[in-house]
């Protein structure tokens, strides 16, 4: 099982589940609920002894991943049956703001890298034939699949600007996405990636709870470890994050056995 699997398979535990046996590694007997504070500690293990981000760019794409660690949480409860269902009439639906997030997220990217790369003559804005053109894959399949694509985009986005010098921070662009635009700078558009995951993980939220949908303990926990894993697992090394996954692996395993015990 993957981290994302793992988790998705937890999500789905209520809070009766969490009262069923487990063992805690290595210490003794405790209940199913440990075994999240348990992995979060493990989690918050590794972040504490992970390199931090080098220069300023890194530290705002930091938050950015931060904020992403939380709607990856979120989305992995979500259960496919709502990902379609309109909140209300002609409001979006779970899918649909992904769609969006996900479309910005690669949009911000471009229009960032373009401000790098103007040349003093261009325009601040980039040109319309330039942005990325929406892509389908992003955003079919199920929760987990939605949530992996974002994973692969917001790793795009650390990968072309995470080294941006500080020098290059001041460069100027203008912000368009308001009643008149206004010229910014790339250090603005860094912020805004963050910012835009904040907002649009809020509005999963809200049509979560229109939908009639209640987080559990159990959601509430899974949304906290993939934050102290967003914290890390771009620093942390591959060993750490196996031997992190593996653990999760474990609890979740143990937690479809209740889930079998209890119906029993």
């Amino acid at each position: 099982m993957t981290f994302e699997t793992s988790l998705r398979a937890l999500a789905r535990l209520g809070d009766a589940d969490l009262e069923r046996d487990w063992t805690w590694p290595g210490k003794g007997p405790a209940d199913l609920r440990n075994a999240f504070f348990y992995i979060l500690m493990e989690e918050q293990a590794a972040l504490v002894v992970a390199a931090s981000p080098t220069n300023e760019a890194d530290r705002i794409l930091a938050l950015a991943q931060r904020a992403f660690g939380d709607l990856r949480g979120l989305l992995l409860a979500v259960p496919d049956a709502l990902l379609d269902r309109e909140p209300a009439p002609r409001e979006w639906s779970i899918r649909k703001t992904m769609e969006h997030t996900i479309g910005v997220e690669r949009s911000y990217r471009a229009n960032t890298q373009y401000a790098l790369l103007r040349e003093d003559g261009e325009p601040l804005t980039l040109p319309a034939d330039r942005r990325p053109k929406p892509d389908p894959a992003d955003t079919e399949g199920d929760a987990l699949a939605i949530a992996l694509a974002l994973a692969r985009r917001r790793a795009e986005t650390d990968t072309a600007l995470a080294n941006t010098p500080a020098d290059d921070l001041a460069r100027a662009s203008q912000w368009a996405a308001v009643k008149e635009p206004f010229n910014v700078d790339v250090r603005f558009r860094l912020h805004r990636f963050g910012a835009h995951l904040v907002e649009h993980k809020q509005q999963v939220e809200k049509t979560l709870r229109a939908l009639g949908q209640t987080e559990t303990d159990a959601q509430a926990y899974i949304r906290q470890i993939s934050i102290i894993r967003s914290r890390h697992e771009r620093r942390s090394t591959e060993g750490v994050r196996q031997r992190l996954d593996d653990a999760i692996a474990a609890v979740a395993e143990a937690s479809t056995e209740a889930r079998w015990d209890r119906r029993s």
